[in-house]
């Protein structure tokens, strides 16, 4: 166990470098069995975290801040100033008072939807094997310090600064230092090199490609290499997401028309009445007010946080809250087959010789369990599935597995990679060093020279691949010496439940769906067929065949649903590159190292988090927890829902802005009194509209989501559809209820229409406290409206308990504002007769009423 005290700070990379294995232990004060807890938590509190690449998260106070001078709060502070210029000091107030709540709100409400993905992001964080107290545990990559103890493997991340004590076949990717992609050799081997040149040197967040090591942290967090990387690009502002750019537009848009609309208000006023400055000054900041959606920005960044949540709570973990935003858009899916559209449950039917003869032969046997990466634990075997199966299929044989790999220790390895697409090991025999290789077929056929495949054993592939089994060639032979084939191991991999249900929802969505296999095409075109992966002609190539074509006819090919099998990494990612350039959004899922260029560079990237390497996860924009093809379909619903959801409270919020823009325009146009106060319209706004528009941004995924072709990411959140039915039906709709229940207040008061309003003016706040209720009648069946489905369906309070809390919240503060002494002066308004909080249902009423009508239109005419 290695001494308390901790290594010298910092320590040089060239000395760890020219040292021996044993020289860098004793340097960073560790051992080969590692640190022991206590010493590893007094290392934590002096280096501190393991975090070299935070968040940008601004400072509280400055996102506090940032809630007050954004485009809408801007306009709100120059509502609040020409109040003030117009000597309603009270009007001002109330600006400011509801600028000041609306800020409060949104900080902590993006408080909360950071604290979502920060949750999330701690979900799908780096972890690495540590050896503590001399035993290997899986832990937090930000939990390791110096001198802690690593195991890597082949798909592993390199959490930190490390340097190597032993290895096996090492090598790791630096890309992300050098920009270089292809694997670099590392080992043991002392060097007088500084930097990452020395051979024994492993930075933080190389992945490795090929082999094993055990290695020594010497850097961590912010010291590490891209740590330091980090600080150098600190001040670079990140780029605004798609949704973040149209919301930005929007608000711009909504300014400029208010401004202007105030402002034709203010001329109008002058031109047309006899309405003095300072009266038509507050008309035009009663416009102002009306038009500025003040619960739209708080409102999306908790729709995004909820689809985030929701993603996650159906096994989709979001790494970046982007994601969230572009997946509902995705037109292409590039899945892999093992264990996303089958199982990965992976047993052996049996070897076939060539003589034949299903049975385990010695050889065959020995090759399964030497050419094995396999190692028991605890917990059971673990390693790739398929040499797993190997391994029982060897022990029910009869094998003793460790005792075989005792008597023919391992002399020599060649790694397993995507391109060669096989596995060699030598290992001590009883006559001399022996080889052992598995692999594809084609692939050790090339390997040993052999030419055509023999008859026997090509009809065995034949007829496994046809079914849709997966196939492995075993061969062994002298070292030196040639090859000779032992076996063909047959796998069956059963399609995943719920598979075929999540491919005929991507065909109702207009989703197409590409198969990209290493397998034999024989065994993907038999998967694809079983479920159902195309409805008529299956088109089937591989990766050779891929090569072969140009970008158009690749386009060609990919134009349906399709399978591409022995696919490299490199084919895979000009498949993504082609599908992009012809302006496909593209989903890829992957689980290797190899796949990671691919998964960077779609627009999408989907890891797997049950056998996915930590290279791929963080590679990924999101994460399975069950590595299953539907949740990837759930996570585009979801995507589809959350957007949808946006253009719902959108629309909703819009809504009332008509209708409270319409009395100040009335009282311009037409002798009649002011129908609604200024202070009247932000209640609206502020107090009555904020949690219902947060329901709607909470909706779940209408039925109707995965019926619709994908839409791209730049489509206009404020579509021309439903800009005209947000302005120009829902809005007049509930600006007539608000006037009708003005004009109706005074009617009963014994007004007639061509009388003049002079004699009743000791009703008028009545008068607009009616209209208010009306308003927020009309606003409450909106809510409604805008969900999707049945009616029943729409007016069902059970599937989300937002809309409840905001529309209790919602009519509790109406009748707040109208009955509670001293409040209600201050908003303008009176207590009304029992009576006339009828006004709020019938309203309620007669815009639904409206609303199936313009359904049953639409219907009938096939809109």
């Amino acid at each position: 166990m290695a001494p308390a005290g901790g290594p010298v700070e910092p320590l040089d990379s060239g000395l760890l470098a020219a040292a021996s294995p044993e020289e860098r232990l004793r340097l960073l004060n560790s051992a080969r069995d590692g640190l022991s807890s206590t010493e590893a938590a007094h290392r934590l509190s002096r280096f501190g975290p393991n975090e070299p690449v935070r968040p940008a998260a601004s400072h509280p106070l400055r996102a506090f801040a940032s809630q007050f001078t954004h485009t809408l709060a801007l306009l709100l502070w120059f509502a609040g100033g020409l109040a003030f210029a117009a000597g309603l000091p009270e009007l001002g107030g109330a600006i400011v008072a509801v600028v000041a709540v609306n800020g409060i709100f949104a900080f902590v409400q993006e408080y909360r939807a950071e604290q979502v993905v920060a949750s999330l992001m701690r979900r799908v964080a780096v972890r690495a094997r540590v050896v503590r107290d001399g035993v290997v545990s899986t832990l937090p990559a930000s939990d390791i310090v110096p001198g802690d103890v690593v195991r890597l493997a082949a798909g592993d991340m390199v959490p930190a600064d490390c340097t190597v004590l032993e290895s096996d076949s090492l090598t790791v990717d630096l890309s992300m230092l050098t920009g270089e992609s292809a694997p670099v050799e590392r080992s043991a081997a002392s060097a007088p090199a500084s930097d990452f040149d020395a051979p024994s040197l492993l930075p933080a967040s190389s992945g490795v490609v090929t082999g094993t090591a055990l290695a020594v942290v010497w850097a961590t967090g912010a010291a590490s290499s891209i740590g330091q990387v980090a600080a150098l690009v600190e001040g670079v502002k990140r780029d605004t997401s798609m949704l973040e750019q149209q919301v930005a537009a929007l608000s711009r848009f909504t300014a400029v028309a208010a401004v202007f609309s105030g402002a034709v208000t203010l001329a109008l006023a002058g031109a047309f009445t006899e309405t003095s400055f300072v009266p038509a000054l507050t008309f035009a900041t009663g416009v102002i007010v009306a038009l500025v959606p003040e619960g739209l920005l708080p409102t999306l960044s908790v729709s995004l946080a909820i689809g985030a949540r929701r993603m996650a709570e159906r096994g989709a973990a979001v790494r970046r809250l982007s994601a969230v935003e572009v997946v509902g858009s995705v037109t292409v899916i590039c899945t892999d087959k093992t264990g996303t559209l089958t199982e990965n449950s992976l047993t052996v039917e049996g070897v076939t010789g060539l003589d034949g003869v299903d049975g385990a032969t010695n050889e065959s046997l020995l090759a399964a369990v030497l050419c094995n990466d396999a190692t028991e634990e605890e917990s059971g075997v673990s390693g790739d599935p398929l040499d797993v199966a190997l391994w029982h299929w060897a022990v029910t044989n009869g094998i003793d597995v460790a005792d075989a790999r005792l008597r023919h220790p391992r002399l020599a390895t060649v790694p397993f990679d995507a391109r060669t697409r096989y596995m060699e090991v030598s290992c001590n025999g009883e006559r001399g060093p022996r080889r052992y290789v598995k692999g594809a077929p084609e692939a050790i056929l090339a390997l040993i020279h052999a030419g055509a495949m023999p008859d026997i054993v090509g009809g065995a592939i034949e007829a496994a691949t046809g079914r849709g089994a997966r196939v492995l060639l075993l061969a062994s032979g002298d070292d030196p010496g040639p090859l000779t084939i032992t076996g063909l191991a047959v796998f069956s991999d059963p399609p995943r439940a719920g598979v075929r249900d999540a491919l005929a929802a991507c065909h109702a969505a207009g989703i197409r769906v590409v198969m990209l296999t290493g397998d034999h095409p024989n065994t993907a075109r038999a998967v694809a067929r079983t479920i159902h992966l195309a409805e008529g002609e299956l088109p089937v190539a591989e990766g050779p065949e891929i090569d072969q074509m140009s970008d158009a006819g690749l386009r060609r090919f990919l134009a349906r649903n399709a399978v591409v099998a022995r696919v490299d990494p490199q084919q895979k990612l000009r498949i993504v590159q082609v599908l992009q350039a012809a302006g496909e959004v593209v989903v890829v899922t992957g689980d290797g190292v190899n796949d990671a260029p691919a998964l960077r560079a779609a627009d999408v990237g989907v890891a797997m988090g049950r056998r996915g390497t930590e290279v791929a996860k963080q590679a990924a924009d999101i994460v399975l927890s069950d590595d299953n093809f539907a949740t990837i379909v759930a996570a585009i619903e979801e995507g589809r829902s959350i957007r949808a959801n946006i253009r719902r409270f959108i629309s909703y919020v819009f809504t009332s802005n008509v209708a409270e823009m319409t009395p100040f325009l009335l009282y311009i146009f037409l002798p009649v009194p002011l129908g609604l106060a200024v202070i009247q319209a932000l209640a609206i706004d502020v107090g009555t509209d904020l949690l219902p528009a947060l329901g709607l941004g909470a909706e779940r995924p209408s039925p109707r989501a995965m019926a619709v072709p994908p839409e791209p990411p730049a489509r206009p959140l404020l579509t021309r559809a439903l800009g005209l039915r947000t302005f120009f039906f829902f809005g007049v709709v509930e600006a007539a209820l608000g006037m009708a229940g003005f004009f109706a207040y005074y009617t009963a008061a014994g007004w007639r229409f061509g009388d003049s309003f002079g004699p009743f003016g000791d009703i008028a706040h009545e008068a607009t406290t009616v209209t208010f209720l009306a308003i927020v009648g009309g606003q409450v069946a909106c809510l409604f409206a805008q969900r999707d489905g049945t009616l029943w369906r729409r007016l069902s309070l059970r599937t989300n308990r937002w809309i409840v809390a905001g529309l209790a919240f919602e009519l509790l503060l109406a009748a707040t504002l109208v009955y509670v002494p001293g409040l209600n002066g201050v908003f303008s308004m009176a207590p009304v007769a029992a009576k006339w909080l009828l006004v709020l249902p019938a309203a309620g009423l007669a815009f639904l009423a409206m609303d199936e009508l313009r359904r049953l239109v639409a219907q009938r005419l096939g809109r």
